[in-house]
Parts: C-alpha cells; sequence; structure tokens
C-alpha cells in the first residue's frame, strides 16, 4: 500500500478477520442471525423471533411508520454489506513485492 493511503483496518486487525472469517461461512451465517434474527417458519409455536415486528407502528403516523421502516431496511443493508466487507477481507489475496511490481508494470503498459 502507497504510504498516502490509509487502510480502514490495521494488518493486525486484518490478519485477525482472515485467520477468523476466511472459508468460515457458517461463522458470517451465525452472525447474521445474531443481529439480524428473523421469522423462523420450523421455530416451534409461539417460539418465533423477528425483532423488527415488535416495532409498534400502529400508533405511528404514516410518515413516522415510513422513517421507521426506512431506518430498519437501512440497518439490514448495512449489517450485510459488512458481513460481506468481512468475507471479502478474509477471502483477499496478499501480494507479494515481486508480484505487485509485475502488476504495476503491467498496469502501466496499458
Amino acid at each position: 500500500m502507497d504510504k498516502g493511503q490509509q487502510m480502514r483496518f490495521s494488518d493486525e486487525e486484518l490478519s485477525l478477520i482472515k485467520t477468523t472469517f476466511k472459508g468460515n461461512e457458517k461463522l458470517l451465517k451465525l452472525l447474521r442471525k445474531v443481529f439480524l434474527p428473523e421469522y423462523d417458519p420450523q421455530a416451534p409455536l409461539g417460539q418465533t423471533i423477528d425483532l423488527w415486528m415488535t416495532l409498534d407502528l400502529g400508533s405511528l403516523t404514516p410518515e413516522e411508520q415510513r422513517v421507521r421502516i426506512h431506518a430498519r431496511n437501512s440497518l439490514i443493508m448495512h449489517i450485510e454489506s459488512r458481513l460481506i466487507e468481512l468475507n471479502t477481507l478474509a477471502d483477499r489475496k496478499e501480494e507479494t513485492p515481486a508480484e505487485k511490481k509485475e502488476r504495476m508494470e503491467k498496469d502501466s503498459l496499458k
């Protein structure tokens, strides 16, 4: 990485992400289940968990309902995107200095 660029994650954090999540789709799905509980049609009667359904929208104006539903959807998309980011970072291949030099030379020929 160029000296002027800064990564969001440190090398130590990237190493931890790779160690924890690389090839570990089960863990990512578990995190999704923790952060985005959904209705489970296989759950026994009376034991369904959908935290989004606990929102009391009936007492709100249509505008307030719209804002809350929009916030819900934004939160879901954010969490899904972060899980995808963890998966992408975990699977990212590190370049050796020789590979980086070769890639840079190829790019400069274009």
